[in-house]
Order: C-alpha cells, then structure tokens, then sequence
C-alpha cells in the first residue's frame, strides 16, 4: 500500500523537513559531545590524600624516634636522626633516583592491603656496618657496582627487623599493623610488585654520623591509604591511648601558671540612645544593687558572692560556683575579717 493514499505531497514534504532537522541536531549534538570527552585511566587515580598528611608526618615522627633508639641499642652508638617531608612521587621517579645497588624491600603491611616499599640506599648500610665494627666514619665508595657482602646483606635483615617493630610502634594508634617482607632487591628495575605509575607517599628518614649520612626510604601507595582514610581522620580527634605522665604534669603546670584577667560584676543598667545623649554632669542614675557580685573570666561567669572589704581592701567572698559543680562554698571556712558594703535604699 502505497503512502500517497495517506498523505499529500505537501505533508510528505513536512514530514521529511522534521526527520532531516533532527538528524542534524543529534549529529551536531554527538560531534560536541565528542569533543569535550576526556581519557580516564582508572588504573592510576590520583587519590586526595592532603588532609591524610598531618596524620602521615604523625606517625613517621613516632617512627623516626622509635628507630633512633633502636639503631642506638644495634650499634652502640647516638646517631642522629631526622624525618623529611612526605613527598608526592611516582614509583618510576623514586626508583630511578636511587643509586645502585641499594636494599629495595616490599613488604606487606596487614591488614592494608598491598604492598610498600621499605628502602635503605647504600650510604646508609655502610655506615651501619662501619660503626658497629668501630669504623672511623670514612665515607666507603665501591670502585663498581657490586652485590652485598654477606656481612651487609645480615645487616640489611637487622635493619629490616628494626624497622618493623619501629613501624608497629608508630601505627599503633591508627592501626595494628603485622609487617612482613615480601621480596628483596638490590636493583630497582627489578621490582615488579607495583605500578610504575603508581602514586606514593614517600617518607624520607636521614641519618647520620660524624662526615657520613645515608637515607632510609618508605613509600606508601595511596591506593592501601584509601580504604583506611575515615580511620586515620578519626583519630586526629581521640585521645592518644599512653599518655605521657611527665608531659601532662608540665602542661597541668605550664597551665596553672597562665595569667587571665578576672572582673567582678557588680550591676548593670539599661539606657536608651537618647537618655545617653540628654547625660550632663552632675546627673544621678538610680542603680539597683544586688546582694550577690559575679566574677568573671574572660566574660564566663566562674563565681558568685558577696562583696564588702576585707583587710582594707575591697574583696568578694566567694560563696557559689557558677555552672559548674562545686563544693567550695559548703567548704569554705568564714572569714572573720570581712565585712560587707552597706548598701542603703
């Protein structure tokens, strides 16, 4: 059947401007969509980790003095110690920074899940092994590039050791972490457990002694940061679970010292703008003097009691607590040297 027994040639017309219109939209339409549009590479998100940052330095701190104090029982010597800023790096740009060879370490850290990397360069491992041998602390430079002695390599796993408890210390508070070693090498390149595109939050601990210093490493991935980031932002907010007593009492006195400003609130008047202005001297303004004073601190009613004089001084006797719980007044002993204003009608 054909359409002309339906429609006229004028509303076929029509009907194909209509089709042709929106056929030109949609491809008009498509064209911009397909400009705008953008790669995304799931496999390489670039986690906002800037507020984790406080919590971060936090704990390389605790890890850095837990460290001190273990490298200071290995060696039989103070060396000193000091943690840089967290860095934002990829694992390609931090491994090719290294020198070779080097102990490049993964480790896992239950229960994040993921690997780490735990890095010790070489400066760092010779000084290790001259100063427990008693060295004089002469920079050591390899005329190649050679493998670890046996010697080195048992200090590298001492070192690693070390660095686990202090790093179970230092996550105490945040998380109980079980570390453990995955893989070692002494090349970079040959580490295959992580993404060379992978974004890491490189921690940087110096060392040093006398004219010798070296570096150790941690890198964290940020993808084994996310799903614990509510966590770690909670725990800026809780109290720290060993206090220290000697820092307490210092703050409790560094307090207790403090200088604050107190006044002693007698009574009060309302006076509109116009009766402000009309004031000459010589006016009197009828005050209504309450029994009680408040004494205040940094406009916080703490007090309230009567005033009067008190060894020729006029003094407030402290009778109440203001908004708190407070047996002062039920303690108080009377004084006999006290006497209250007369106030007169």
């Amino acid at each position: 059947m054909s359409t002309d027994q339906f429609l006229t040639k004028d509303e076929r017309d029509a009907l194909m401007e209509v089709v042709s219109k929106k056929s030109r939209s949609r491809s008009v339409s498509s064209g911009v969509f397909k400009d705008e549009a953008q790669s995304y590479d799931l496999a390489s998100q670039d986690y906002a980790i800037n507020n984790l940052l406080p919590v971060l330095e936090t704990i390389h701190e605790r890890f850095a003095h837990r460290l001190r104090i273990g490298l200071f029982d290995l060696v039989r010597r103070d060396l000193m110690v000091t943690v840089g800023a967290i860095e934002k790096r990829s694992y390609t740009d931090l491994t090719t920074s290294l020198s070779v060879p080097c102990s490049v370490n993964v480790i896992g850290m239950a229960p994040l899940s993921g690997p780490a990397l735990l890095i010790f360069d070489q400066e760092l491992i010779f000084m290790v092994v001259d100063t427990f041998f008693g060295g004089t602390g002469r920079l050591y430079k390899s005329p190649s590039v050679r493998a670890f002695t046996t010697t080195e390599t048992r200090f590298i796993q001492r070192l690693l050791e070390l660095s686990f408890r202090c790093l179970e210390e230092a996550w105490e508070p945040f998380a109980n972490l079980k570390c453990t070693q995955e893989d070692s090498e002494s090349k970079p390149q040959f580490i295959t457990a992580l993404n060379p595109t992978e974004t890491l939050a490189v921690s940087s601990v110096h060392i040093s002694r006398d004219n010798i210093a070296g570096i150790l490493h941690l890198a964290l991935p940020y993808s084994i940061l996310e799903p614990i980031r509510k966590t770690l932002l909670n725990s800026l907010h809780k109290e720290h679970p060993h206090p220290n007593p000697q820092l307490t009492t210092r703050l409790r006195e560094g307090i207790q010292d403090s200088q604050i400003e107190a006044h002693c609130y007698l009574a009060g008047f309302d006076l509109s703008l116009s009766e402000l202005l009309d004031l000459k001297v010589g006016d009197v303004i009828p005050v209504d003097i309450p029994a009680t004073a408040t004494l205040q601190v940094e406009s916080v009613p703490i007090y309230r009691g009567s005033y009067g004089i008190a060894q020729g001084w006029r003094a407030l006797k402290i009778e109440q607590a203001v908004g708190r719980s407070s047996k002062l007044a039920a303690h108080s002993v009377p004084s006999t040297d006290f006497s209250p204003f007369e106030v007169k009608n």
